[in-house]
């Protein structure tokens, strides 16, 4: 069998997978899984690991930490992890535990593999880590974001299937079924169909059954008058789905028609997005040292933001103008505006606006 002939295999058991999912009462939850995945991959790619060894791959990291709220590094006994990622030092499920201080804080570690490997072990016996400042996992709010996605997906295709539904013609017996089923294939055969013989519709014209307007002698499924606002729900999407990069690092505007914002007001909006990545990366950062002063890591190696994080990390920097030492410049940025005439017109507004279409 050739190659086209197994990629044509492929796509049809593939539509044939999509037909039958979309007849299960389970759509709801194939979209919800499809968001979930979505930003699963999403938060795994939020960081770039550099030169860890090959049994500690960021993956397995960040999907603790995303479920979790922390994660450990630690040696274990080289027979729990000699597949793919062949080594004794490992990432491992976390959650302190044992005689908690005044914070609550307990004393030694739990640290747990996936093959069942189990232990409690003291700070010094493993690297620990949380997931951020507030010691919490991202787990409710995957949920949430995508229960909200996954609800204005399936209103968008509730409206798509209502609007494709056409008037259907009321007949009184099998002459009139037959009479318009035999008008809607000549119309589909691409023949001139003007007309509809029909016994019994021609002896009710005569015998005035038949009402003036043709709406009593159809039924109408769909109302498109208003099937134009299935643009908002388009926009609902738009909106859940910046709600969602914007809280962490990623600041969209969005496709739809807003008013004009300030410079401040999207600069502001940058900053607010990096709030939560810059807490998780710093404790990463500080991780990373911890398991360098333990011997689990090379020296060059460093925890840092992902290449597309790079680039908004930095039109961050600049908007809030940190120097390299740390410190910001509290004055107001000056940051030039395309299309804009530099020179204040008489009688402008005095603060100044972006468009942000």
């Amino acid at each position: 069998m050739s190659v086209l002939s197994l990629q044509g295999c492929s796509d049809a058991n593939i539509l044939r997978n999509i037909k039958e999912k979309r007849k299960t009462p389970y759509s709801k939850l194939l979209i919800k899984e499809y968001c979930i995945d979505y930003m699963e991959n999403y938060f795994c790619n939020m960081f770039q690991y550099k030169d860890f060894p090959k049994s500690l791959p960021q993956e397995f990291a960040e999907k603790y930490f995303m479920y979790q709220g922390a994660c450990a590094t630690a040696r274990i006994p080289e027979r729990y992890n000699t597949g793919m990622y062949a080594g004794d030092i490992v990432f491992l499920s976390a959650q302190p535990s044992e005689d908690p201080d005044a914070y609550g804080q307990g004393a030694k570690v739990i640290i747990t593999s996936a093959n069942g490997y189990n232990e409690i072990v003291s700070y010094d016996d493993c690297s620990f880590c949380w997931n951020n400042s507030a010691h919490t996992s991202l787990c409710e709010f995957i949920c949430i974001a995508s229960e909200a996605i996954t609800n204005a997906f399936l209103a968008l295709r509730s409206g798509v299937r209502y609007s494709k539904n056409h008037p259907i013609f009321k007949a009184s017996d099998d002459k009139e079924v037959a009479a318009l089923n035999k008008f809607w294939q000549d119309i589909c055969n691409d023949e001139d169909a003007l007309a509809i013989t029909s016994e019994n519709v021609l002896e009710k014209a005569f015998a005035g059954q038949m009402d003036a307007s043709a709406s009593s002698n159809v039924i109408n499924l769909s109302d498109p008058v208003h099937n134009d606002k299935m643009q908002y729900l388009v926009d609902i999407i738009d909106s859940y789905m910046r709600w969602f990069f914007s809280f962490y690092g990623q600041c969209i505007q969005g496709n739809g028609k807003r008013a004009q914002q300030t410079v401040d007001e999207v600069n502001g909006q940058t900053s607010l997005s990096f709030i939560l990545p810059n807490d998780m990366l710093a404790h990463r950062k500080a991780w990373v040292e911890d398991m360098k002063a333990k011997g689990y890591l090379p020296e060059t190696a460093d925890i840092d933001f992902s290449p597309a994080f790079k680039v908004e990390e930095v039109k961050y920097q600049k908007e809030a103008d940190v120097d390299q030492d740390g410190s910001i410049d509290i004055e107001t940025n000056n940051i030039e505006e395309t299309g804009t005439d530099p020179e204040k017109k008489e009688g402008a507004e005095d603060e100044e606006t972006v468009d942000t279409d």
